[in-house]
C-alpha cells in the first residue's frame, strides 16, 4: 500500500509539472505571438516586408527598399550613439537606454517618413504616366550625379561616413533609371512590364502594408 500510495503521489506531481509547463509554455507563445504582431506594426519592419515581397517579381524595387531601410537603421543608429555619448558620463546605464530609446524612435519616424515619401511617389507616377517619370527620373540622376561628383572633388578622408548615403543613393537612383527604361519602355527587353499594372498594384500593396495588412 505504501509503494502504491508514494507511486500515486509521484504520478500526481508530474502531471502537476506537466500541466504547468504546459501553462507556462502556453503563456510563453502568447508572449511571443504578442511581441511579433507588435513588431509587424512598426513602419521598419513593413518596409522589411515590402523588400521581401518583392525581391522575386521586381528584384531592384526589391532592392532599393532594402536599402532605404539600411539607411534608417544607419541614421537611427548614429542618433543613438551620439545620445550615448552625450549622456555616458553621467551614467552609462541610464545612456544606453536612453539611446537605444531614442534609436528606435528615430528609426519608426524615418521609416514612416519613407513610407510616406513611397506612397507619394506612387500617387505621382499614376497621375503623370510612364514617360514624365522616366524625364523625372533622368532629371534627378543628374543633379545627383552632379552634386556627388561635387562633394567627392573636395573630398575629406575624415568625412567618409557622411559621403557613404550620398555615394549609395546616388548609385540607387541611377541604377532604378536604367531599370525603368529597360523595364517600362523597351518591349523588346525579356522582363518588359506594363507600368500601369504595377503602378496600380504596388499602390494597393503599399497600403496595405501602411494599414498592417
Amino acid at each position: 500500500m505504501t509503494r502504491r500510495a508514494n507511486t500515486g503521489t509521484v504520478n500526481r506531481r508530474v502531471e502537476l509539472l506537466r500541466v504547468m509547463f504546459k501553462a507556462i509554455a502556453s503563456r510563453l507563445r502568447a508572449a511571443a505571438s504578442a511581441i511579433d504582431d507588435a513588431v509587424r506594426q512598426t513602419h521598419a519592419a513593413r518596409l522589411a516586408i515590402m523588400a521581401a515581397r518583392l525581391r522575386k517579381g521586381l528584384p531592384l524595387p526589391a532592392i532599393l527598399l532594402a536599402g532605404i531601410l539600411i539607411a534608417c537603421l544607419y541614421l537611427a543608429w548614429f542618433s543613438g550613439h551620439g545620445v550615448f555619448v552625450v549622456l555616458s558620463p553621467v551614467s552609462q546605464i541610464g545612456a544606453g537606454i536612453v539611446a537605444v530609446l531614442v534609436g528606435l524612435a528615430v528609426l519608426e519616424l524615418l521609416a514612416a517618413f519613407a513610407i510616406t515619401l513611397l506612397t507619394a511617389a506612387l500617387q505621382l507616377a499614376y497621375d503623370t504616366g510612364r514617360h514624365r517619370v522616366r524625364a523625372l527620373l533622368v532629371i534627378a540622376s543628374a543633379i545627383a550625379l552632379t552634386g556627388l561628383g561635387w562633394r567627392l572633388a573636395a573630398f575629406d578622408p575624415s568625412a567618409l561616413p557622411a559621403t557613404v548615403l550620398p555615394v549609395l543613393g546616388s548609385g540607387g537612383l541611377l541604377a532604378l533609371t536604367i531599370w525603368f527604361e529597360r523595364a517600362y519602355r523597351r518591349p523588346a527587353y525579356p522582363r518588359f512590364r506594363d507600368f500601369w499594372v504595377d503602378v496600380v498594384s504596388a499602390r494597393s500593396f503599399l497600403a496595405r502594408a501602411a494599414h498592417g495588412e
